[in-house]
């Protein structure tokens, strides 16, 4: 069964709490703002704007051990032809020590600062854009700028995000330092950020809460193999997760499946399978960092989870289908219907739909 109050209970647990979203939402801004008046970067620095699961809506809530984390875009005018990507990586130390001494970290392709013990920041310098639309964009658009949105419903928000990022070209990507490898490697968030909007409408508003069901089962529940997690594991359920799905249950069975028959010679052979990142012409493989044996022991635990979700999906009985979903995604989806409740679960208080986003 889908059990549609049943998964809106789900989302409302496992989505960023009230406190944290504030948290996000005034520490970003901060930063944003430190860095605009940042003497040392007054003349590199052409603006920020936002990307990442909290832009695309595919965050899970944050914990001591998996805190939320907000990737604030740094896009500088430092060309790439005169500049190391570990010249423009170090760039921003100077300013992290003198407003974040002692809360941020060296990451491969950004810098970390812990800004609250639920919630970091993440900071991603690029070079100096290629296209001169995606520059003056940076400085001038509203959509890439501000991203203050207003709206009471995740469905509202995906729509203006589809319509504000349509005309962003496959052609126009970023480039990002890569510290391990010492290089420049392209991405294109503006692209991504758009294609999950759109690819959500297709799916009827299903497509995030699907992601955020498939994150949550690989992260509480099956946290081994390590990897795939995050944005490689969003992007897996992006190829797979059919479009026209009726409801979050239909779309996580699904996708379960999907990557169960899809990947099944991969997993045989050991083998890491070659997703093309979004927006880019180039191969670029996003799962590259996926060890073959690692992807095998994910895959056997996918197999597994698709069996279940497949039980849970064709139940016909309310208390069947609800321990069979509480079995794969655990004790935040609600439980079963005690005897004699009319099928339905006690609630302590009213499901609250509303899901705002913070600004």
């Amino acid at each position: 069964m889908e059990l549609p109050t049943y998964f809106d209970d789900f989302r409302i647990k496992t989505q960023p709490t009230e406190r944290q979203r504030k948290v996000m939402s005034e520490e970003h801004i901060k930063l944003r703002e430190l860095l605009a008046k940042a003497p040392e970067l007054k003349d590199v620095l052409l603006g920020t704007f936002i990307q990442g699961s909290q832009r695309r809506a595919t965050s899970l809530i944050g914990s001591a051990a998996h805190p939320c984390d907000v990737d604030v875009v740094a896009v500088t005018n430092l060309p790439r032809s005169r500049f190391t990507a570990a010249y423009a990586h170090k760039l921003f130390q100077p300013f992290l020590e003198r407003h974040y001494s002692g809360r941020y970290k060296a990451q491969d392709r950004s810098w970390c600062i812990t800004v609250d013990p639920e919630v970091t920041l993440d900071l991603v310098p690029t070079s100096e854009p290629d296209s001169p639309q995606v520059r003056e964009a940076v400085r001038s658009m509203k959509a890439l700028r501000d991203w203050s949105p207003t709206f009471q419903t995740l469905s509202e928000a995906v729509k203006a995000e589809a319509r504000d990022t349509a005309d962003w070209d496959r052609t126009e990507p970023l480039w990002i330092p890569d510290r391990t490898l010492q290089i420049w490697e392209r991405t294109h968030p503006l692209y991504l950020i758009a294609w999950t909007a759109k690819k959500n409408q297709s799916c009827s508003g299903h497509f995030t809460h699907t992601v955020k069901a498939v994150k949550w089962w690989k992260r509480e529940i099956q946290p081994n193999p390590k990897y795939p997690k995050g944005y490689p594991l969003e992007h897996l359920v992006g190829d797979t997760c059919p479009d026209a799905i009726k409801s979050v249950a239909e779309g996580l069975t699904r996708t379960l499946e999907s990557i169960a028959a899809n990947y099944r010679g991969h997993a045989a052979r050991r083998e890491t399978p070659f997703l093309q990142a979004r927006g880019l012409m180039e191969p670029q493989n996003v799962m590259k960092r996926v060890e073959g044996s690692d992807f095998a022991a994910f895959h056997a635990n996918v197999e597994s989870a698709a069996r279940l979700a497949r039980r849970a999906l064709d139940a016909q009985d309310i208390h069947e289908s609800a321990s069979s979903w509480r079995q794969l995604l655990g004790p935040e989806f609600p439980a079963p219907p005690s005897p004699g409740t009319g099928g339905y679960t006690p609630r302590e208080k009213p499901t609250q739909l509303s899901e705002g986003r913070y600004a």
